[in-house]
C-alpha cells in the first residue's frame, strides 16, 4: 500500500466521533428552535433519541477506554485461596509458589486453603508437560521446627516420582514469615502476608511487568535454596526419629 493510499484510508472512530460532535450540535440547536417555535412534541421525538445517542456513545467510549483492573486485594484467606486454586487451573505452562512460614500449611483449616494445596498437586498431575515449582521454608529451630518437617516428609511422599514437580527448600532464622507468592504463568502474581500463623492480607497483580519483575526474584531465590531431594537425604528427613 502507497503513501497516499494509507493518507486515504478513512479512520472509522475518528469519523465518528466528528459526526457525534456534529450530532450533538445538532440537538442542543435544535432544541432550542423547538422550544423558540413551540414546535409540537412529536417533532422533538427524533430530538431526543438523538440525545440518547449520542450520551450512549460517550458512555462506551469511556468504558472501552478504562483501564482494567491490575491488582486485586483479598480481604480474607478464603478469597486468596480461591482466587489461586481458580488461576492454577488455568495455567498452561508453569507455576511458581513459595511457602516461606514458621507454621506448617495445616495451619489453615479452612476447606479453601485445602483446596489451595489440593488444585497445586491436581494441575501437576494432569499437565505433565508443564511444571511447578514451590520453594518451602523450614525454620532452624524451634517453634515451628519440627511441625514444619513433619509437614515436610508428608509432603515429600506425596510428590515424590513425579517428573514436573520441583522443589527446594531453605531455612529460616527469622520469627517473621517471608511475603510469599505465587506465579501463574505470565498472568499474574499473587501476595500472601501472614505473621503468627495468622492471615493479614492477600494481592494479586495482573500486568505483565510485575510479572516479570517477581519472576526475576523468584529465580533468584530458587538458585539459592536446596532441592528437596538433597535436603531430604542431608537431613535424614524420612527417617521417623527426625
Amino acid at each position: 500500500m502507497g503513501v497516499e493510499q494509507v493518507r486515504r484510508v478513512v479512520n472509522l472512530q475518528s469519523v465518528e466521533q466528528k459526526l457525534l460532535l456534529l450530532a450533538l450540535l445538532f440537538v442542543i440547536g435544535g432544541s432550542i428552535v423547538a422550544n423558540l417555535f413551540a414546535w409540537d412534541v412529536k417533532w422533538q421525538i427524533p430530538l431526543i433519541y438523538a440525545v440518547l445517542y449520542v450520551l450512549l456513545s460517550a458512555v462506551i467510549e469511556i468504558r472501552d477506554h478504562q483501564a482494567p483492573t491490575a491488582s486485586t486485594h483479598y480481604r480474607t484467606s478464603d478469597e486468596f485461596f480461591l482466587s489461586f486454586a481458580r488461576l492454577v487451573r488455568t495455567a498452561e505452562r508453569h507455576v511458581y509458589t513459595s511457602y516461606v512460614r514458621n507454621t506448617p500449611p495445616p495451619s489453615f483449616q479452612s476447606p479453601a486453603a485445602q483446596q489451595y494445596f489440593r488444585a497445586a498437586a491436581d494441575w501437576t498431575r494432569r499437565n505433565p508437560g508443564a511444571s511447578f515449582h514451590r520453594i518451602i521454608g523450614v525454620p532452624a529451630q524451634e517453634p515451628g521446627k519440627s511441625a514444619m518437617r513433619l509437614w515436610l516428609r508428608e509432603h515429600y511422599e506425596e510428590m515424590h516420582g513425579l517428573a514436573n514437580y520441583h522443589a527446594r527448600v531453605v531455612t529460616t532464622n527469622s520469627g517473621v514469615d517471608a511475603v510469599n507468592m505465587a506465579i501463574i504463568d505470565d498472568t499474574a502474581v499473587l501476595l500472601l502476608l501472614t505473621a503468627d500463623g495468622s492471615f493479614m492480607s492477600g494481592h494479586s497483580l495482573e500486568t505483565a511487568e510485575a510479572v516479570n519483575s517477581f519472576r526475576d526474584y523468584y529465580r533468584s531465590w530458587w538458585a539459592s535454596a536446596e532441592p528437596l531431594e538433597s535436603y531430604a537425604q542431608r537431613t535424614d528427613l524420612m527417617s521417623a526419629d527426625h
